[in-house]
């Protein structure tokens, strides 16, 4: 069994998992590519390309609800929302980037086997 099986289905499999969410957290509360930095780790860990597409959104979700609460505490969450598209473009980015770039890297290591 290798190393990677072994995080994804092994008795550490959730702390692993806690382990690269944070971390891509703590990278996209830096810049934005965290992001996509966040949907690597987590889709590297799926069990399946299905299982990546799962994850990357479950991944974008919990990032934009940190920024939400985020902007919420400082007052400027309507302001956010006046935004308009921009808005939308957060929302957008914040659950495809993490979604496409979990799916690419779960697929890399499916076909490179």
């Amino acid at each position: 069994m290798s190393v990677l099986s072994e995080l994804r289905t092994g008795p550490r499999a959730d702390l692993a998992l806690l382990v690269a969410t944070v971390v891509g957290i703590a990278a996209a509360s830096v810049h934005w590519t965290g992001l996509v930095v966040g949907g690597v780790l987590v889709g590297i860990l799926a069990t399946s390309v299905p299982r990546a597409v799962v994850q990357g959104l479950t991944f974008g979700g919990v990032v934009l609800a940190i920024h939400v609460a985020f902007v919420w505490w400082n007052g400027a969450l309507d302001a956010q929302f006046a935004t308009g598209i921009l808005f939308v473009l957060t929302i957008g980015a914040g659950f495809a980037l993490p979604t496409l770039a979990a799916v690419g890297a779960r697929a890399v290591t499916e076909f490179t086997r």
